[in-house]
């Protein structure tokens, strides 16, 4: 079993570029990526993040520069889940990936229910794909993959397509696979929001990586005095971006609340 946790690197881009027939989309781009880390990629439509999550996927090549995954396995979910679902049984769909790698019946067995263990959902093990809800399938299309154990998981706007509800419990999901099982995560979206769990966030225009932040909130901050068309913020990073101007900056936000309170009710005397 190969494990990130053994490497250092999870992902290494050097001077990658890559060209349709009639469009370049990358235009040169430079990225490590820890193994382990959750790296977040924000950018408005055209500026190359589908690419790159298939170039990191495998599923396209590089026109010019190197990626090195370190020979670690790479899953990739999709915006649209249910656009990766090829069975009509839930276990069935996880097995898909194990049975084409040629594992052993009762090691695909025990692959299906670590997948359906790790993403809190044994009680679907024998469900019909065409009953579950947007944020079922996206749970599923994710188990799909840890059941083929990859190291590496890229999602390309995997939260787009549902509701407020089903998006944060796939949040949570996701920063748990990121924490507790030591997946390096890339996390492709125009939402700067689903990103208050990464450690790193790149913005992408035009094919190039603009800007790097260390977090989702100092990168909204950075973007709150310039021009950032295609990214959306969201109501509770702008917030916290407010909490930080007055100083405030407790990471819990009903603590941080309170102390806004405080400084209101301060300010009035």
């Amino acid at each position: 079993m190969t494990g990130s946790e053994d490497i250092k690197t999870a992902l290494t881009l050097t001077g990658v570029t890559f060209s349709y027939p009639r469009a370049n989309a990358l235009a040169g781009i430079d990225l490590t990526v820890p193994a382990g880390s959750y790296c977040g990629i924000v950018g408005p439509n055209g500026s190359g993040k589908t690419t790159l999550a298939f170039l990191i996927a495998g599923i396209l090549r590089p026109t010019t520069g190197t990626l090195d995954t370190h020979g670690l396995r790479v899953g990739l979910v999709l915006s649209n889940p249910a656009n990766q679902i090829v069975s009509l049984v839930v276990e069935e769909d996880i097995a898909f990936g194990p049975e084409n790698m040629g594992l052993s019946g009762p090691e695909i067995n025990a692959r299906i229910d670590g997948a359906l263990k790790a993403i809190h959902s044994e009680h679907l093990r024998k469900a019909l794909t065409s009953t579950l809800s947007g944020g079922q399938l996206a749970k599923i299309a994710y188990a799909g993959q840890l059941a083929m154990d990859v190291d590496i998981l890229v999602l390309d706007e995997g939260t787009v397509m549902l509701d407020p509800d089903s998006r944060s419990a796939l949040l949570a999901q996701i920063r748990e696979l990121n924490e507790g099982l030591n997946k390096t995560v890339v996390h492709i979206t125009h939402r700067l929001e689903d990103l208050m769990a990464s450690d790193m966030v790149l913005v992408m225009e035009e094919g190039v990586i603009r800007l790097t932040a260390t977090s989702a909130i100092d990168l909204a901050d950075r973007l709150s005095r310039e021009e950032s068309p295609g990214i959306e913020a969201g109501p509770e990073l702008r917030y916290r971006c407010l909490l930080r101007a007055l100083g405030i900056d407790d990471g819990d936000l009903r603590q941080a609340t309170a102390l806004l309170a405080e400084h209101i009710r301060a300010s009035r005397t």
